[in-house]
C-alpha cells in the first residue's frame, strides 16, 4: 500500500512539473514569436525607402537608417528652384528606388 501511494505521489508530481514546464515554454515561444514579428515590422517600413537631400553643398542620396550617403551628385544647386532647396534642405523621403530616380531627374532637368 506505502508503495502505491509513493508512486502515485511521484507520477502526481512529475505531472505537475510538465504542466509548469509546458506552461513556461508556450509562454517563452509567444514572446519570442511576438519580438520576431516586430523585427520583420521593423526592417519592412525601413527596407527599400530612400532619401535625397542637400550634403556639403550637393545633393546626396541616402539609403533609409544611414546617415552616410551612397552617392553624392555633382550639379550646381544655383539650378534648382526655391521650393526644391527648402525641400531638400530637410530632405525628401521616397519609397523606392524607382521614385528616387525619378525625382533625381525631374531635379536634374
Amino acid at each position: 500500500m506505502e508503495k502505491r501511494k509513493m508512486a502515485w505521489m511521484i507520477l502526481t508530481a512529475l505531472a505537475i512539473s510538465l504542466v509548469i514546464v509546458a506552461g513556461a515554454m508556450t509562454g517563452t515561444v509567444q514572446r519570442e514569436r511576438s519580438h520576431a514579428q516586430e523585427n520583420v515590422t521593423e526592417v519592412t517600413t525601413v527596407e527599400g525607402q530612400y532619401r535625397i537631400q542637400i550634403t556639403d553643398g550637393k545633393l546626396a542620396l541616402y539609403r533609409t537608417g544611414s546617415s552616410v550617403p551612397y552617392q553624392k551628385l555633382d550639379m550646381p544647386l544655383s539650378l534648382l528652384s526655391e521650393y526644391d532647396l527648402e525641400q531638400l534642405e530637410s530632405g525628401i523621403t521616397v519609397g523606392t528606388e524607382a521614385e528616387l530616380r525619378q525625382l533625381v531627374e525631374d531635379l536634374t532637368s
